[in-house]
């Protein structure tokens, strides 16, 4: 059984990318279902106290994740539909829809936790604001200009200050009191990576380590014996070896990049960065179908 589903999250990417590529799909469309759908739940959850805490008790932090199975995974969905999906609400003139999402994203990054969520949020809002900065600064007079400078420098302080109040910021001392890193690079491992450089080591090691066979094909997804890293890539080197490594990057050139919108190449990006960061996206099928449907073409209206 375990033999079977570790196949099935290794090849879950790989054949949706095979089976969308060729699809022709109204993908905004049905990504915006999908998103608004995900923040109803995890909200409505909330609101009616059904759902778990993402953390223990007895590890300091605060954190909801409502019915959800991973906060990670939650968080890696939501980021990677927001730039697709707000620049079709932006393009189809909808502002009250547009300005919901935002609203819902921000409150359910407060919530969890994480720094994930809120940091894509925030790459987003710098990407739409950027699509409009012709109408929004090149074209006011220079005295407008300096008026929203500072506005933006205020801006900055308020939202910095408004930070060191929020879950995440508390959940990131936590980690920081708890391990006492110092130096910037035991931060950065420590309360940045959570740990997960120390896990990297400690999976080099032990693969080294091991046989030629276990090289080729990893160390399995079910190995106690060393905890995964939760960086995609390594995980997928060491825990399906070389061969799996190869395999699974052969398949990604099968996305038609060139034909990718440019707020589906932030989504892809934006997904990749992820998975190089808190892991849970390239061999986790709930998040992974959608750098599948990436793949897949436009419907022709």
């Amino acid at each position: 059984k375990d033999i079977i589903s570790n196949i099935f999250k290794f090849l879950y990417l790989p054949l949706s990318i095979l089976y969308f590529k060729d699809l022709k799909l109204k993908k905004e469309k049905i990504l915006s279902i999908i998103l608004f759908t995900y923040i109803a739940i995890y909200l409505i959850s909330y609101i009616t106290k059904i759902g778990a805490n993402a953390y223990l008790d007895t590890d300091g932090k605060t954190g909801f994740r409502g019915l959800f199975n991973s906060i990670n995974e939650f968080s890696a969905i939501i980021v990677g539909l927001l730039p697709i999906v707000s620049t079709y609400l932006k393009n189809k003139k909808m502002n009250l829809m547009l300005s919901v999402l935002f609203i819902t994203s921000i409150i359910c990054s407060l919530l969890i936790g994480t720094k994930v969520l809120i940091a894509g949020i925030i790459v987003t809002l710098i990407y739409l604001i950027y699509q409009e900065k012709e109408y929004l600064y090149d074209n006011r007079s220079k005295f407008q200009k300096i008026i929203i400078i500072i506005a933006l420098i205020i801006m900055f302080i308020g939202l910095t200050y408004l930070f060191t109040k929020t879950r995440i910021y508390k959940n990131m001392m936590v980690q920081n009191s708890f391990f006492k890193p110092q130096n910037f690079n035991e931060f950065f491992n420590h309360v940045l990576f959570n740990d997960r450089l120390s896990f990297l080591s400690t999976n080099f090691n032990c693969f080294k380590s091991t046989n030629i066979l276990n090289w080729l094909l990893g160390l399995g997804i079910n190995n106690t014996s060393v905890k995964m890293v939760e960086i995609d890539i390594f995980d997928i080197l060491f825990r399906y070896g070389i061969i799996g490594i190869c395999l699974f990057l052969y398949v990604f050139k099968n996305i038609k990049y060139r034909n990718l919108k440019a707020c589906e190449k932030l989504s892809l990006i934006l997904l990749i960065v992820i998975s190089l960061t808190s892991g849970h996206v390239l061999i986790y099928p709930n998040v992974c179908i959608y750098i599948g449907l990436l793949a897949s073409k436009n419907m022709i209206k």
